[in-house]
């Protein structure tokens, strides 16, 4: 599928494929600006980038019954992935992308790489579907195994699937997602933006991650977010619950109110872990409860 993406020469070099990914998403960036100059709409974006976006869906369901090839030329969709009672990471590529699929899937992996918990394979799946209906298994089967041999011990391989798809399994799903993209027939290319899609065990879009260079902290908190407590210790919930995800930074931010309402919550725990055992302490040892009053006698009745 995404086969001829990296060159021979450097397909065991993953900090040089890097930089030639970048130089790629670059060169492949400055030449659709250069070529579409001319027809820019009315907002300024050059044609070639009309129509294309992401219009987040969150908590909306994947379709888990359309049907897809896998590496191995096999029938099968989402719903067997979500079977298995993990998350998934959906990322849309093609193979013939001038650049920005290349970066993407570079950065997963390096990410995948500094991240050493959750586990792929174990903990969470992974699944990229080609949006070119024209691509074949073969392509994806020499995909799967490149990328296979970049991943660290730490993941399981075949965790990571690599589908085709037919015209119309691709626009129901990509639909579904909110992924926009056109086709290019000058270029002979696809405009498409570039986000990792998360989706919980029961086929909910929990986040969208906008990176290329995919820092492992942001991965881990997705996953553990899209995990929805079946995944990640129990110090990793109470993290996800102290953050939250800016998309403008493409990463977790603290959120001040939920830190503050941490700290109330501290505090108060703290306070009666201190009185309660002085209470409890002080009840047990007070002398008996002495009688309310005192009956007065009169000197003249002693006579």
């Amino acid at each position: 599928m995404f086969s001829h993406l990296a060159t021979n020469e450097i397909s065991g070099k993953p900090a040089l494929r890097a930089r030639v990914s970048v130089c790629m998403l670059i060169s492949s960036l400055a030449s659709i600006c250069r070529a579409d100059a001319v027809e820019s709409s009315d907002s300024g974006l050059p044609k070639a980038m009309q129509g294309v976006g992401i219009e987040q869906r969150l908590g909306d369901l994947i379709p888990e019954h359309l049907v897809f090839k896998n590496a191995e030329g096999e029938s099968t969709s989402i719903g067997r992935l979500l079977k298995q009672g993990k998350p998934v990471l959906l990322s849309l590529n093609y193979s013939n992308c001038p650049g920005l699929c290349v970066s993407q899937l570079n950065g997963l992996v390096q990410g995948l790489n500094q991240m050493p918990s959750p586990s792929l394979g174990k903990d969470f799946l992974m699944v990229s579907i080609s949006i070119d209906p024209s691509e074949t298994s073969e392509k994806a089967l020499g995909t799967q195994r490149k990328y296979s041999q970049d991943l660290f011990e730490q993941h399981d391989a075949k965790g990571w699937e690599f589908w085709v798809g037919t015209a119309e399994s691709i626009r129901q799903l990509t639909q579904a997602v909110g992924f926009q993209y056109t086709y290019d027939a000058k270029h002979k290319q696809y405009n498409h933006p570039s986000a990792a899609i998360f989706i919980s065990p029961n086929g909910k879009i929990t986040r969208y991650v906008f990176e290329i260079g995919f820092m492992p902290k942001t991965l881990k908190m997705a996953f553990v977010e899209a995990g929805e407590g079946r995944i990640g210790t129990p110090l990793d919930m109470i993290a996800l619950w102290c953050v939250h995800y800016d998309p403008d930074e493409n990463k977790y931010t603290a959120s001040a109110r939920r830190l503050m309402s941490l700290g109330a919550g501290v505090f108060v725990v703290a306070v009666l872990l201190i009185t309660v055992p002085y209470w409890i302490f002080y009840s047990n040892t007070k002398s008996p409860t002495q009688p309310d009053s005192i009956t007065q006698v009169d000197p003249r009745d002693q006579s």
